[in-house]
């Protein structure tokens, strides 16, 4: 069990003052502190409204910099983006929450700005991963690790998730923790203006993610009348109870995604690889068979034909082999310490050396002149009974803070936060304006 007494620690490095704290000025955020908290609660309208509130300006941001690149990428498929988002309201309305189009509503006029532009927004990794009228390479990446048994220290379950890819918008990203009226309360690290993103856990304790793929998958696959991959990340995260009922949910819709999807609780980890019409089980695991790993191969062989193959390998071939390395050298010894130490790792599998680069589990793209890297790091612990333990960094862990909690059921209690801190109001209050 980690101590709490400080709040925040850097890999690697001395803390920047003596208390291990941050000190704030008006370039800090988002690279030199730790991840900012927002906490709402209530219907999913309240909710938007508070969110959209609290992160007003970078929800601008986050429209601004999306929406141009979305209208192109439609138009040169020939669809129309008043269809377009008139598929996406249809499937979130007959397969998931209606709610969650008015908690957008809600965020945007809170924010100040449209809601068909912030709906638009919402379907970015849909329309810049399947259309075909624009590759969108390596601009969403992701690294996943899961671990039980004899693999971690206690035999309980670890888990983390790099949020890899381009660094605008996700660098931006922020720890909404949510209880809401209807479901379970959750958490997840996310852009400011998404329904919900890569990554979320809920108090029953279950963790929902996913890694994007570099592969790309066939016309035939493409599906515009389905869940959109932040909804069904939002709506698998919040109502499910486990593994088993989010996979029973996950088939019971047709989605717009390709990836892969990890089903993390207690009892140990389920990965599926998708396209929208075919999906296939991942079993990849280290040696001993107690630690499971995926990044953005395709791993599955059934799902060959309803892909097309990029030039191989890929960088998240490499981090691929990266992880599976450093989880067999972590192996008996992984615990919530050890997971942040595994996702900030820089063994680059392609070298067979340390050296950090887009080809290293915590990725640095800048190496390769490219604006990509590791935007957040999460590791979520199981180990302790009625309440979970997790660890999340913003920016390249390996020297991002790290910002511990310990969450209890119902998200109650949150050890590790002081709302009424000085640099925590203040950190607020960057991210407002």
């Amino acid at each position: 069990m980690i101590s709490l007494q400080q709040e925040f620690s850097r890999l690697g490095h001395q803390p920047p003052t003596e208390t291990g704290t941050f000190k704030l000025d008006h370039t800090i955020y988002p690279w030199n502190s730790p991840i900012p908290l927002v906490i709402v609660e209530g219907s999913s309208p309240e909710m938007g409204k508070q969110f959209g509130k609290a992160t007003k300006g970078i929800i601008g941001k986050v429209v601004q910099h999306n929406v141009p690149i979305l209208r192109e990428a439609l138009s040169k498929s020939k669809l129309k983006e008043k269809d377009y988002l008139h598929n996406a309201e249809s499937a979130v309305s007959k397969f998931t929450e209606s709610e969650f189009l008015d908690e957008i509503n809600a965020m945007a006029e809170a924010s100040s700005v449209s809601y068909d532009s912030l709906l638009l927004t919402n379907l970015n990794v849909d329309i810049l991963t399947t259309l075909r009228s624009r590759g969108a390479g390596e601009l969403f990446s992701c690294d996943f690790f899961s671990a039980w048994g004899g693999a971690t220290q206690t035999g309980s379950v670890v888990a983390g998730h790099n949020d890899d890819g381009g660094r605008l918008m996700d660098q931006f990203s922020v720890l909404r923790i949510a209880k809401p009226k209807h479901g379970r309360p959750f958490v997840t690290p996310i852009t400011p203006g998404y329904i919900g993103y890569d990554a979320i856990f809920n108090d029953s304790p279950f963790f929902f993610c996913g890694t994007a793929l570099h592969d790309t998958m066939k016309d035939s696959e493409v599906m515009n009348d389905a869940v959109p991959s932040w909804f069904m990340y939002r709506w698998i995260g919040q109502f499910s109870s486990g593994v088993e009922d989010a996979m029973a949910r996950f088939n019971s819709v047709p989605s717009m995604g390709f990836k892969n999807w990890c089903f993390t609780d207690s009892s140990g980890t389920k990965i599926v690889e998708a396209t929208p019409k075919h999906k296939a089980f991942v079993d990849f695991r280290t040696k001993r068979k107690d630690a499971t790993y995926i990044s953005n191969n395709t791993a599955c062989d059934e799902l060959g034909s309803h892909i097309k193959k990029v030039k191989h390998p890929t960088s998240g071939d490499h981090r691929f082999a990266s992880m599976k390395i450093t989880l067999e050298n972590a192996y008996g010894k992984i615990g919530l310490e050890q997971g942040m130490q595994l996702l900030s790792d820089h063994y680059d599998a392609s070298v067979k050396r340390e050296s950090a680069s887009e080809n290293t589990i915590c990725m640095h793209g800048e190496y390769s002149g490219k604006i990509s890297g590791t935007c957040r790091s999460l590791v979520v612990d199981f180990s302790t009974p009625g309440s979970l333990e997790v660890a999340v960094a913003l920016g390249n862990p390996c020297y991002g803070y790290w910002r511990h909690l310990r969450l209890s059921k119902g998200l109650k209690r949150i050890e590790g936060y002081n709302p009424e801190d000085a640099r925590e109001r203040e950190l607020r209050g960057l991210l407002a304006a």
